[in-house]
């Protein structure tokens, strides 16, 4: 069933007139093509945006992934699921040990008494991305780009935003690589 309400979403994320917001744009974009949809209309990735402005993070600063940017960035954090859904591993004696385990996704997915939880944990990420772009957005914003009248983010828009879509293609497609010069 979950097939088919992905599928309602098909027009509007093949859409080129609806710009959409992605962390790791590349990657969702390749997971929804192996389910039929082809992502258009790429309006930002927040993944892309972060390494703009700040190319040293990947060994200062946790990363780029958006766990450890909604952190530091937005003063967010983002907890994780062992701690929200895990339970102590039992010991032999029948108490909780120190060892959290998961349930597998689909009770965790499906159980009444985790709902709310669920939800507001599958919420965190779409609010935590759409508030992280509007943070870099404003940031790329005031820095100058080759002149005080074009910002960063008006370079990242115009040309680093397409490229990313460029690339996807590229990496689905895959690229000629000519072996007998490379050899």
């Amino acid at each position: 069933g979950a097939a088919d309400v992905l599928m309602e979403f098909k027009d509007f994320l093949e859409s080129k007139q609806h710009l959409k917001i992605w962390h790791n744009y590349g990657f969702d974009r390749h997971v929804l093509w192996n389910e039929g949809i082809d992502v258009q209309g790429l309006g930002a990735d927040t993944l892309h945006m972060a390494r703009l402005y700040d190319t040293s993070r990947l060994t200062t600063a946790g990363g780029y992934s958006l766990e450890a940017l909604t952190d530091t960035l937005l003063n967010r954090r983002k907890r994780p699921m062992k701690e929200l859904f895990g339970k102590g591993k039992l010991k032999q004696d029948g108490t909780p040990g120190n060892v959290i385990e998961l349930q597998p996704m689909e009770v965790i997915q499906r159980s009444p008494t985790l709902r709310e939880k669920w939800i507001q944990y599958s919420c965190y990420d779409a609010q935590g991305t759409w508030m992280l772009h509007q943070h870099l957005q404003e940031k790329l914003s005031e820095i100058p780009w080759q002149t005080k009248d074009h910002s960063l983010y008006q370079y990242y828009f115009t040309y680093m935003r397409e490229f990313c879509t460029v690339l996807t293609d590229m990496e689905r497609r895959g690229i000629y690589v000519d072996k007998e010069y490379s050899a």
